[in-house]
């Protein structure tokens, strides 16, 4: 998996969720909807002077020109690693690979090992253990070289034929394409470190994760997840009358305050309420933890496998995060008004990068062009 200090501190921030009861600022809802943004100081005005937009997934955020951007886990609908290296370094991660799997258990039997389906590739074909291949559990992967780097593409049976997932495979790794950090891509498909995915079938199990760093704000971080087809074995009936309430964030709120009492943390609390983000009509908890950290959440509880409404959308911003942990830092960078105007701000800036089925027009930032056209940061 692509990992970085800076994907480490972010995805370990977006693991700590405390939201939390106490006393409200100035900051309100009318009617329980945000509607206006708080303004933007002079030194965070003169922060988005210039903005560039960077892309994950099916999605693109517009940040200043500063930020820079971490891609996490990608999967469609497994995980796809991206690596350092070429055609030597991949013989290498297969050898290590084999081992592994050998290690794991002294049953595993690979069942192909040889060159994969485009020029540049490898792939494995193997069974994890003797019970796997009662099952008929039998798994792909397939390591694709661009350049510099290596895309490792994950697939299984899963009750299946071995030439459909081998087909599948090879289109995946045909879609690959290299991409530099600057390019957005105008085509359907999925921006991943180093890379792009094209795709327009929109029927895969879809998870991005992401998040930006800002050098002149070194102690917060702001992360994006997604999972598409989270909640997807539930019916539409139970989804719909008995999980889809329980599972908002206000509800989770009151669902801890609720089980803990009066040992609820204390918090001031700016804004509690629906917080329309572009067309996804989510919530947000925007809170001051008693050590002074910013906890900003806003989460959306979409539809499973509708991809204009993803079954979990979540995005987290935290202040005081010095070495992987929140709150560790002495002093929040923003002030209380500072933060709530970043949040706003960035949280605007999210959108999809091109059109996908069901999204209405101005909740992406172009539209679907010639496959291949990129455009580059602004």
């Amino acid at each position: 998996m692509y990992t970085s200090t800076r994907l480490i501190r972010r995805l370990s921030a977006a693991l700590i969720l405390l939201s939390l009861q106490a006393c409200s600022r100035s900051h309100s809802y009318k009617d329980n909807i945000v509607t206006d943004s708080t303004m933007l100081s002079s030194r965070l005005q003169a922060l988005f002077t210039k903005t560039k937009l960077v892309c994950f997934g099916r999605y693109a955020l517009e940040v200043p020109q500063e930020a820079e951007l971490t891609i996490g886990r990608i999967s469609i609908p497994d995980d796809v690693e991206v690596m350092n290296g070429g055609v030597q370094e991949i013989k290498s991660r297969v050898a290590m690979d084999i081992a592994k799997l050998k290690q794991n258990d002294r049953t595993a039997e690979i069942t192909y090992d040889r060159e994969g389906p485009i020029e540049g590739s490898w792939q494995l074909r193997y069974y994890e253990s003797e019970a796997a291949k009662e099952f008929g559990l039998h798994f792909f992967t397939t390591y694709v070289n661009k350049g510099e780097f290596t895309f490792i593409l994950g697939d299984s049976l899963n009750g299946g034929t071995e030439e459909a997932a081998a087909a599948r495979q090879a289109a995946l790794a045909k879609s690959i394409r290299l991409r530099s950090a600057d390019q957005i891509p105008n085509d359907p498909g999925f921006c991943i470190q180093h890379g792009f995915i094209t795709d327009n079938l929109y029927g895969r199990q879809e998870v991005v994760n992401a998040g930006i760093y800002l050098p002149s704000l070194p102690d917060i971080t702001f992360s994006v997840s997604s999972n598409k087809d989270a909640y997807g074995d539930y019916s539409s009936a139970e989804f719909e009358k008995n999980q889809r309430a329980k599972l908002s964030l206000l509800a989770r709120i009151r669902k801890a305050q609720e089980d803990q009492g009066i040992h609820y943390p204390s918090r001031t609390v700016f804004r509690e309420g629906k917080r329309d983000v572009n067309h996804w009509h989510g919530e947000e908890s925007l809170i001051k933890r008693k050590d002074g950290t910013h906890d900003f959440e806003w989460a959306l509880v979409g539809t499973p496998k509708d991809v204009a409404n993803p079954s979990e959308f979540n995005v987290q911003m935290y202040t005081k995060v010095e070495h992987n942990t929140v709150g560790a830092a002495k002093i929040a960078s923003v002030s209380d008004d500072e933060a709530v105007a970043l949040w706003d701000k960035l949280l605007s800036g999210l959108k999809f990068r091109v059109k996908v089925p069901g999204a209405p027009e101005g909740s992406y930032f172009m539209p679907s062009g010639k496959a291949g056209t990129t455009i580059a940061g602004q």
